[in-house]
């Protein structure tokens, strides 16, 4: 079982019962932080600072709460319109707000059968209320019936026919320099596999990447149709901060395609590459796993599980997120602190650099269990040493 919002709310009052972190934490990577100061002084980036990368525990816990996460949402509502039916079908997500412009997008791919957004229906809709445009393809039949070697054609074919729509009817709304390819399992290797052939296929530029628990075609089908779709991952280009992570449990798929293809990613310099992996842990019979499924967060406001039907044009704000077992600390301070801190640089926030440095507390900081022990820490792997 997983631990539930109201005990990171009761952990919000707990007095002082974290392990706090010396101040040398970051005086070991001094060295490091003076090389990429550097690297990002030559692109144009900010220098992080020394007092910048440290951040106790109770910081984080604070930064990181569930309501941190509500108050972040600047816009209430959200609309929702449709491009095509079925596997050709995409949904486009934007706040329901006038007089919008120049908003991010974000192409949201998501994994094998995962063709109803409810499941990561809390994520779209804190990417939305922050201020992006979500467009999310299906791709895919309802079960196995398409195959994995067509779904890259139907996924660009849906997302490019979502972008003319709002360009036909919003030309204002959206900046396509501004977008994030954001891949769940299957999803990660159409948004690798996009990022590297975009011109080609006519797709916006990325501006970053998440990568979430990556999987290809061989975990689900056999023969010809498990073929990889990710592409040449070694012709990514340089410039596109690529930041993946799985959970630590997910060692079936998760876990070993990240390693490959982090080994395939050496040319990326290291502030523009991450493989980052959330442990499982728990207590008195609580326990959150980090398997395959734990990106997932639903949300039954985006429950639509049939693809040819007209779907509802408004979703309503809530104040909070719904209460699921699958919504815990892994998602506040690992899944959405990594979306969300790439979706605001793709807005035009300063450049992650914490994201990148190495062994930072907030790379490795995952929240505090009912009792106050510090959950176990993520776990951070460079395979270009």
């Amino acid at each position: 079982m997983k631990s539930s919002i109201k005990q990171h709310l009761t952990l919000m009052k707990t007095p002082n019962k974290m392990n706090r972190r010396p101040n040398s934490h970051f005086s070991k990577h001094r060295s490091w932080i003076l090389a990429l100061g550097v690297l990002l002084s030559m692109s144009g980036l900010s220098v992080p600072s020394a007092q910048a990368q440290h951040r106790s525990e109770k910081e984080l816990t604070e930064k990181y709460s569930p309501a941190a996460w509500s108050a972040r949402r600047i816009y209430q509502d959200i609309d929702v319109s449709t491009v095509g039916s079925g596997e050709k079908r995409a949904y486009i997500f934007q706040p329901a707000a006038e007089n919008l412009s120049k908003l991010p997008v974000v192409l949201f791919l998501h994994g094998w059968r995962g063709t109803n957004p409810k499941n990561f229906g809390a994520l779209i809709d804190l990417m939305v209320r922050r201020g992006a445009v979500v467009i999310y393809p299906v791709y895919q039949e309802e079960g196995e019936k398409t195959s994995p070697q067509l779904i890259a054609a139907n996924a660009s074919d849906s997302i490019k026919a979502a972008l003319a729509s709002i360009e036909k009817n919003q030309p204002q709304l959206i900046d396509q320099s501004k977008t994030l390819y954001w891949g769940f399992s299957m999803g990660s290797s159409l948004s690798m596999r996009f990022a590297t052939q975009n011109k080609t296929l006519a797709l916006p530029t990325p501006r970053a990447m998440v990568l979430v628990a990556p999987g290809e075609p061989h975990h689900v089908v056999r023969g010809a149709a498990s073929a990889p779709i990710a592409g040449q991952i070694e012709s990514l280009p340089k410039d596109i901060p690529t930041f993946i992570i799985t959970g630590n449990a997910d060692s079936s798929i998760g876990v070993p395609t990240a390693r490959a293809w982090s080994q395939r990613l050496c040319h990326l310099p290291s502030t523009h590459r991450k493989l980052l992996l959330l442990p499982s842990d728990g207590e008195n019979g609580h326990r959150i796993a980090a398997g395959h499924g734990s990106p997932g967060a639903p949300d039954s406001r985006f429950d639509f599980p049939d693809a040819t039907q007209t779907v509802t044009s408004r979703i309503p704000a809530i104040s909070g997120f719904e209460e699921s077992p699958s919504l815990n600390q892994l998602d506040f301070y690992g899944y959405w602190r990594i979306s969300m801190a790439m979706l605001d640089y793709v807005a035009g926030a300063d450049y992650p650099y914490e994201l990148f440095l190495p062994n930072t507390l907030e790379n490795q900081f995952l929240g505090l269990l009912p009792s106050g022990r510090p959950y176990a820490s993520a776990i951070e792997e460079d395979h270009c040493k």
